[in-house]
């Protein structure tokens, strides 16, 4: 009987947290420094501090460094992408590999070490051709709808606004309310 009775207390609570977590489904969660560009030169290029998922990439994909980026330029760029991941020189991206080849990208940018995104076949290895159809379908997103380039311009995303921070506390969420302390110091010091 009481083991009935805590299956059903724990049922019912997994239940109210599924409930709230449905309701905040709908947010687009960041994290933090997505996006961000981390090299200079590229920021100076781009005249941004934050690109687009993936828009690193494209960037240096632009050879003529006209600010945009064709599909000769794109055709030439992914396989000199995929070897630059390669590591081991086997054919073959690892989740490892393109972790580590998504670190090295002028932006940071998880959307790209994401080893689910270059994998659809689940089979814990991505090939020239994987590679390429999600780069390909990346580029189609960002495509100018007239010529069909990549404009480096459009590449821009906007500074994520935080609940409350540049509004003002009125407008912060409840949580955030209460987690603030009037002449709370900032100080970590003794």
């Amino acid at each position: 009987m009481i083991r009935s009775f805590s299956l059903a207390v724990l049922a019912a609570a997994c239940l109210s947290v599924a409930a709230h977590a449905q309701a905040d489904e709908d947010e687009l969660l960041r994290l933090p420094g997505q996006g961000e560009v981390r090299d200079d030169a590229l920021r100076q290029r781009a005249q941004a501090d934050r690109l687009k998922p993936g828009a690193g990439l494209f960037i240096t994909f632009d050879a003529d460094s006209n600010g945009r980026i064709s599909r000769s330029e794109i055709d030439a760029g992914i396989p000199a992408a995929f070897e630059q991941a390669d590591i081991n020189e086997d054919g073959y991206l690892t989740a490892l590999e393109q972790q580590d080849w998504a670190r090295s990208l002028p932006t940071r940018d998880d959307s790209l070490a994401n080893p689910f995104r270059f994998d659809p076949n689940l089979d814990r290895r991505v090939d020239i051709g994987e590679f390429t159809l999600v780069i390909n379908n990346l580029g189609q997103d960002y495509a100018d709808e007239t010529s069909g380039e990549i404009i480096i311009a459009d590449l821009k995303a906007p500074r994520p606004e935080r609940e409350g921070r540049d509004r003002g506390d009125e407008t912060a969420s409840p949580q955030r309310q209460n987690r603030q302390r009037p002449n709370a110091s900032r100080s970590f010091s003794h």
